[in-house]
């Protein structure tokens, strides 16, 4: 091993045993997981991350919820739903007697307002998930008033929802964080204070009962929930991903890791705790369109063409899956296009049309040991078939999300995590108007093939959907690299836990086996 890894071996070591140092074991029954960096909020009209995603799904329930294995959507806060012939309006029945942790009665109005809340919440980054509902955009837009917005509390258990169009994945979408509900008084007692321990109420199966930042955060089980979950207690440990999350599990003092380094699964192959799936998502290189010279499609497709993808997962090195489309495999119904791999010959054919030789580009990547060997391997790449210079723009992830956002860069590694099981999730983002697309790029011919599909069912709309995939790979700003796997440790004596495409796992119906 070279000094330096050794160095860093030894470092995260050190910072995982002073962590352990630290940890109070949890209470008897209870469970210490490490899920990621330290939350940056518990509201989920603001929270993006998926490890935040992972605790509010502990904290609060939604109308459905995602099914362990399978994914459906299974009965949550309501315990029915009814579909309309025309698939434009769904009615939710709330179950008889669900409760917030405070005691008050969970109702059909706490959904309406807390997703009218999104719409309202300026820094809401994931509003557009709710776009489904008739009139939220344009109240977004503050075009209309609440009472415009297809959402109705017909009762107190009853929750009526109008849909712009049908929306086959909308039952997914309320299965989603930024669709749970939120407690009314204690926002507007507490504002943004409302999401700590003391001022937090949840209808989840676990209640906030402590927050240190940047340590820990712990969840007690909630008696007021429907049936409470067999585990006491969960401990969610803040550890960056690298070897101290690891460390913390061999030393038994975390029994369940999500995402640990993708280095380490070589050396963990074989081992019964081991779980490596694919995940419905794809890594990506995003392309400015409004910095030369990425505003010549040319120049785009010979990026494209020129990526040895098959190199980059080996050097990667965790199971992904080398891939040149956009959408990824494992959609049901769906046949999208499959283009090669790479074509360095085609690649260099199209820089020559553009011109040839390019000036030095700059690849802006965040700040990780798992994507510096990504950017190098794809500078490399692209100097052995284009000739071109890459300089490597490593910045933490924060300034990374900033300048991606405002298109301050040339080259953006990024990726997209799909929010639901349809190709949309992925083909949306590139429309026009998409606050995800952060590219500069736009295309009427595409847009109208998104917004045709949306209008359309089973076979045909499929076959829409596979047409605007082609013009997106055909025109568009984005070169993919692979699609990536989830990869997590846990205690084999754990039960209800199961490997699917998202990394889901609902906490309420995990527990300890024998």
């Amino acid at each position: 091993m070279r000094p330096a890894a050794v160095l860093c071996a030894i470092l995260a070591t050190l910072a995982a045993l002073s962590l352990a140092w630290s940890v109070k074991p949890p209470p008897k029954g209870g469970l210490t997981v490490v899920f990621g960096d330290e939350p940056r909020t518990l509201d989920p009209a603001l929270a993006t991350q998926i490890g935040e995603g992972r605790i509010l799904m502990a904290l609060l329930e939604g109308l459905t919820v995602p099914d362990a294995a399978t994914l459906e959507p299974r009965p949550g806060a309501a315990e029915s739903w009814e579909v309309s012939a025309d698939g434009r309006t769904v009615t939710f029945l709330l179950r008889d007697g669900g409760a917030w942790s405070d005691g008050r009665p969970v109702t059909a109005e706490d959904f309406r307002w807390s997703w009218l809340r999104v719409l309202r919440t300026p820094e809401a980054a994931n509003w557009e998930l709710l776009k489904p509902i008739r009139g939220a955009g344009d109240f977004r837009a503050k075009k209309t008033s609440e009472e415009a917005v297809g959402l109705r509390a017909s009762g107190p258990r009853t929750l009526v929802v109008e849909l712009e169009r049908p929306t086959p994945w909308f039952l997914q979408l309320t299965t989603l964080m930024t669709y749970l509900p939120v407690p009314r008084p204690a926002v507007e007692a507490h504002g943004r204070l409302w999401t700590r321990p003391g001022n937090f109420a949840g209808n989840g199966p676990f209640v906030l009962s402590e927050w240190s930042p940047n340590h820990r955060l712990v969840a007690l089980r909630n008696g007021r929930f429907r049936t409470p979950p067999a585990i006491t207690a969960i401990t969610f440990l803040s550890v960056p991903p690298g070897p101290a999350q690891f460390n913390l599990y061999e030393g038994g003092m975390a029994r369940w890791v999500a995402d640990p380094p993708p280095a380490l699964v070589r050396d963990l192959l074989g081992r019964p705790d081991l779980h490596v799936a694919p995940r419905l998502g794809v890594s990506f290189v995003r392309m400015n369109v409004k910095r030369a010279p990425f505003d010549d499609n040319r120049v785009r497709r010979a990026f494209s063409l020129a990526i040895d993808r098959e190199r980059i997962v080996k050097t990667n090195g965790a199971g992904q899956v080398p891939w040149a489309a956009f959408v990824p495999p494992g959609l049901a119904g769906y046949e999208g296009p499959r283009p090669a791999l790479g074509d360095p010959t085609a690649a260099r054919a199209r820089l020559a049309q553009a011109g040839g030789k390019l000036p030095r580009i700059r690849f802006l990547y965040p700040a990780s040991s798992e994507f510096s060997v990504i950017a190098q391997t794809l500078q490399a790449t692209w100097k052995e078939a284009l000739g071109v210079e890459i300089v490597l723009d490593r910045v933490d992830k924060k300034e990374w999300l900033r300048r991606r956002r405002e298109l301050d860069y040339e080259l953006c590694l990024s990726s997209w995590i799909g929010d639901y099981r349809d190709p949309n999730t992925f083909l949306e983002i590139f429309l026009s108007d998409s606050g995800n697309n952060q590219t500069g790029w736009g295309d009427a011919v595409y847009d109208a093939l998104v917004k045709r599909a949306s209008l359309e069912s089973g076979a045909h709309r499929m076959a829409t959907l596979a047409e605007a995939e082609e013009r997106l790979l055909a025109t568009g700003p984005a070169a993919t690299l692979y699609v990536p796997v989830t990869i997590e440790l846990w205690d084999p004596k754990l039960r209800g836990i199961s490997e699917n495409l998202m990394g889901v796992h609902p906490l309420d119906g995990v527990e300890w086996g024998r």
